[in-house]
């Protein structure tokens, strides 16, 4: 008879703590906060509410909406795009809605701030686009990064502690299964790398 298995403690909560962050800290969240701080806070005062919503529906709102449609109707595995194959359509989608958006924001004569943040966005979308044709990067790490760069740019030292979330997300991803710890580091390095092209051009 095979003794009973043993479930650590740990491993009773790490699982579903992981879910919930990763839920949390899910790139459309994430991009959509920023947007908002981006475009009504920092050291420039605040900008009309219509860039900010304008950015934010183009860029995070309909893309997910659409996501969210689509694995409703079972075209997608799930809203996290966890089957690497189904990306490709989805983030090319996403650039298309962003795109839209961005002409918008020109018509409206928004401010660079605003129009810059959601370039940035192009960019990572872009980058994960390109890497995911031949292997699974994590945009959530990458999202993390970008997010906790930019957020120090605009606010200061003080968001230096947005780097214990970062690090959250990529442990999440890891303990889910949804990557491997490569494929979080090397989004963290994509992440850093725009969240730094945003706190050079993007004042």
């Amino acid at each position: 008879m095979s003794p009973p298995v043993t479930i650590r403690p740990h491993r009773r909560w790490s699982a579903p703590l992981a879910r919930v962050i990763s839920e949390l800290c899910a790139p459309a969240v994430l991009v959509t906060v920023f947007i908002l701080i981006a475009a009504l806070g920092g050291t420039r005062g605040p900008v009309s509410a219509l860039h900010a919503g304008t950015a934010v529906v183009f860029t995070t709102l309909v893309p997910l909406g659409g996501v969210l449609l689509l694995v409703r109707r079972g075209v997608l595995v799930d809203h996290h795009l966890s089957d690497r194959a189904q990306r490709a359509p989805v983030l090319a989608a996403t650039l298309v809605s962003i795109s839209v958006g961005i002409v918008l924001l020109v018509l409206l004569d928004a401010p660079w701030r605003v129009t810059g943040t959601v370039l940035c966005t192009v960019a990572g979308v872009v980058v994960v686009l390109v890497v995911n044709l031949w292997w699974k990067l994590s945009a959530h790490s990458a999202v993390a990064a970008f997010v906790t760069v930019g957020c120090i740019s605009l606010i200061g030292p003080g968001a230096w502690t947005l780097t214990v979330m970062a690090f959250a997300v990529g442990w999440s991803r890891v303990r889910l299964g949804a990557h491997t710890p490569a494929q979080v580091v090397a989004g963290y390095a994509v992440g850093t790398l725009i969240g730094s092209g945003f706190a050079i051009f993007i004042p």
